[in-house]
């Protein structure tokens, strides 16, 4: 990898003026609706101990945190839009083995907007936000773009910025059209590390849905992303992908088959897919399999099973897929995950989840393999109308062949006060 282009990231008074830009167009659109403005601003305090926050293979020792967060909701809506503009910023001190990895002080500052307006035959849907964090390993971080797990072992902030725009046409009619477009900017500052550098990801999409009877619909989706990596010398890099489906409500479920073709610079990928779902009052099951040819030519089984059971104060859920899919990078690799999770609410003010999950990620070319395990348990206490107190326990496990094996505990206790504002 090469170095990273220079970048002036946006100075926390810039992040406000446009925050404040926002707020003043929000209040202008306010003014020609019914129903008035909410406001909703939220604190939390929380402790969180772990014994290896950093997934360190050396395991360097335990980690404290202290912190406090912010956060906002503004909304405006009629019955035909919605307008939402959020933020939250932190404060934070740490004592323990990532002291000096971890920044202190005010940390972590994010502001997203959303726009939804709707009529008897359109939707158009809006969305842009900031988010600025540390790099540091601190967590899994989940990627939605390239639905991938990324593990970051350096110091330094990322900053990540966005849009995504969608308007579906003819929602009514049996022919509609989606045209959706999106791009995403990922930063770094203040690392030496060489493999991370700043990234672009645009993308555009154009969807076809057909109602052919009142029980069958197909759909067509064409897609493009573009990705670049500046600090790669491939330059940019296209992925073209065709989506079609057809899907068939029955009785007692419904039955849906698919194929998938996926143009990449290493290739062309082709899926086969078929998936039958079963409903009842309490229980639902979906299971799929199919075949995929790689971009080597090899060819591939894929498929999964997505289970809910309803629980007279709560749920179990199960879902288990193996795919073949373009990571971060647009590299090809095979996911096989699991999920497993549970709820339930033990009385009127308290609840408790818990949830499993393991994600097995192999290099179909070059690359390393990894392997991603979380163990979480979590209780939830309503105290008062607008007081929360949440008490997690949570086990992670992370072996990748390029740093091998490191496994963190961790306990975090968090205290929350929401605020509602009503004009």
């Amino acid at each position: 990898m090469g170095r990273s282009v220079p970048y002036h990231a946006p100075r926390l008074s810039g992040l406000l003026g446009a925050g404040a830009g926002l707020l003043i167009g929000s209040a202008a659109l306010a003014q020609d609706q019914n129903d008035g403005p909410i406001l909703r601003l939220g604190l939390s305090t929380s402790a969180q101990f772990n014994t290896n926050r950093s997934l360190d293979t050396d395991d360097t020792g335990s980690t404290t945190d202290l912190s406090a967060r912010l956060d906002f909701l503004l909304r405006f809506a009629t019955p035909i839009q919605s307008l939402d503009l959020s933020g939250d910023i932190g404060l934070r001190t740490v004592n323990g083995a990532t002291e000096g990895e971890l920044a202190t002080g005010i940390v972590d500052p994010s502001l997203r907007f959303s726009y939804t307006r709707q009529s008897r035959d359109a939707q158009l849907d809006a969305s842009a936000f900031y988010v600025e964090r540390d790099v540091f390993a601190s967590e899994l971080q989940f990627d939605p773009v390239t639905a991938d797990f990324d593990l970051l072992d350096t110091s330094g902030t990322q900053r990540q910025f966005g849009f995504d725009a969608r308007l579906e046409l003819r929602r009514r009619a049996p022919f509609g059209i989606t045209l959706s477009a999106g791009f995403t900017g990922l930063r770094f500052s203040d690392t030496t590390d060489p493999d991370l550098t700043d990234e672009d990801r645009f993308r555009a999409g154009l969807g076809l849905r057909f109602d052919l009877n009142p029980v069958t619909q197909a759909t067509v989706d064409m897609r493009l992303s573009t990705f670049e990596d500046f600090g790669a010398g491939e330059g940019r890099q296209d992925t073209y992908t065709l989506n079609t489906a057809v899907r068939r409500t029955l009785s007692n479920g419904s039955l849906r088959l698919s194929a998938n073709i996926e143009d990449t610079e290493d290739g062309t990928r082709y899926t086969l897919r078929g998936a039958r779902g079963f409903e009842t009052d309490i229980w639902r099951v979906t299971g799929s399999l199919g075949l995929t040819r790689e971009v080597d030519g090899d060819i591939a089984t894929v498929g999964g099973v997505d289970l809910a059971y309803d629980l007279p104060n709560g749920a179990i859920t199960a879902e288990f897929d193996r795919t073949i899919r373009s990571g971060t990078d647009d590299a090809e690799e095979e996911v096989t995950s699991l999920a497993l999770g549970y709820r339930t609410q033990l009385n009127a003010l308290t609840g408790f989840n818990a949830q499993f999950s393991f994600t097995d990620r192999k290099a179909t070319g070059a690359g390393d393999d990894g392997r991603f395990a979380t163990l979480s348990l979590a209780v939830q206490r309503q105290l008062t109308r607008d007081w929360s107190v949440n008490v997690g326990l949570e086990h992670r496990i992370v072996d990748d062949d390029s740093s091998g094996r490191a496994d963190d505990s961790l306990l975090r206790v968090s205290l929350r006060r929401d605020l509602l504002a009503r004009r």
